[in-house]
């Protein structure tokens, strides 16, 4: 049976996470991870909207406000002219480095064990 109060504390700890995250960073949920596929090497909107598990119409949102933010780049894809490519800037490159999570508290319900993540 699944454990709905086990459930509620890490919807609460997931909440309180993204909070702190745009205290300090400015970046919504979806902005950090964004940046951070982007910095693995998804480059392509489509495959990015699949690592995100976002609609098409949201990752543009998020592509939008990251591009004003100047923290991206789409440029015309060089080897298919119909698609885009996406590209940290300096600025988001920096971003990245800056704050990988080691600056901002994890709580402890979000936490991996060591044999978790082994797995």
């Amino acid at each position: 049976m699944i454990d709905l109060c086990a459930i509620r504390r890490l919807q609460t700890s997931l909440r309180s996470f993204e909070e702190e995250l745009k205290s300090k960073t400015g970046l919504s949920f979806n902005d950090a991870l964004l940046l951070c596929a982007v910095n693995k090497g998804v480059c392509e909107p489509r495959a990015l909207a699949q690592e995100l598990e976002l609609s098409p119409s949201r990752l543009t949102r998020v592509l939008d406000s990251l591009e004003s933010r100047l923290l991206i780049k789409r440029t015309l894809s060089d080897t298919d002219r119909r698609s885009l490519t996406v590209s940290l800037t300096e600025e988001g490159a920096t971003m990245v480095h800056q704050y990988s999570c080691s600056e901002i508290a994890i709580p402890e319900d979000l936490q991996f064990t060591q044999e978790e993540r082994t797995i």
